[in-house]
């Protein structure tokens, strides 16, 4: 289906994008939680969604959407229209409700004919050092939400570059901005370190921070210490370790309270 159908279909308004409209869409994703955001596996899809700020764009790029459609009548700020820009993002705005305007789209026939295959690759015994590794490190500061996934961002930028496949660069790409997003919102400071092989992608995520007192609890799906003020923006609802998880051939965490965390994630090739 057409970006330009879909407008038309939710009577919605181009905030930004109108070149982009000639664009097949083949499904949609609504929701108004981050870590929802990023565990779906739609491809090619459009997202709907009620979050306005700065991190709905970021987070769109990680999850590789079309477009995003702002539903309740919202626009956002002239600064996320212009990030928007810089990342090439389509913004349209409907007055529907976001279950509304996902009946429409469905019922329209979008998404019907989408299958999901979702493959796990094999995970890899061989963590020796590789020669031929390609390091990446950059860092990230708690409560810096102005800056937060942009070491993602920059990290996949490197991998489209370099020509991995994209369905492991979207693996490699959500772990790590839920990672990042966790160094934001728990810790002091810390770092993503990437590690990129001819066999996988080592992705480690290492914090100075109030560390993890229960790790089995906190790997729970729903389980957060998240304040509300975070949970406003949409995070905080409990998914940031499982989708790492979920994204990884191999997941080893290590916390020690007062001092910090480490995660380890490992995404063959």
């Amino acid at each position: 289906m057409k970006l330009s159908k879909i407008k038309e279909l939710l009577k919605a308004e181009v905030l930004w994008g109108d070149e982009f409209l000639d664009i097949d869409v083949s499904n949609a994703c609504g929701a108004d939680l981050m870590s929802d955001i990023l565990a779906d596996n739609k491809i090619n899809a459009i997202l709907l969604t009620g979050l306005t700020h700065r991190q709905i764009i970021q987070t769109t790029v990680m999850g590789d959407f079309a477009a995003i459609v702002f539903v309740r009548g919202k626009i956002p700020s002239k600064d996320v229209i212009e990030l928007a820009k810089e990342q090439k993002v389509p913004l349209l705005t409907t007055e529907y409700p976001l279950y509304e305007s996902c009946g429409i789209l469905y019922e329209a026939g979008l998404g019907h004919s989408q299958a999901k295959n979702h493959v796990l690759g094999t995970v890899s015994s061989d963590d020796s050092e590789s020669p031929q590794a390609m390091r990446l490190t950059y860092d990230v500061f708690g409560n810096d939400f102005n800056s937060a996934g942009k070491a993602a961002e920059q990290a996949k930028r490197v991998l489209k570059q370099i020509g991995i496949d994209s369905s492991i660069i979207r693996k490699v790409s959500i772990a790590a901005y839920e990672a990042e997003m966790n160094i934001v919102i728990h810790a002091y400071k810390g770092q993503l370190i990437f590690s990129i092989t001819p066999k996988y992608i080592e992705l480690i995520a290492k914090d100075e921070g109030p560390g993890i007192p229960n790790i089995e609890k906190a790997m729970e799906e729903g389980y957060s210490t998240a304040p509300d003020k975070i949970r406003e923006l949409g995070f905080g609802a409990g998914m940031g370790l499982p989708n790492m998880k979920k994204f990884s051939d191999i997941f080893e965490i290590d916390s020690v309270v007062g001092k910090g965390t480490q995660v380890r994630m490992v995404i063959n090739l």
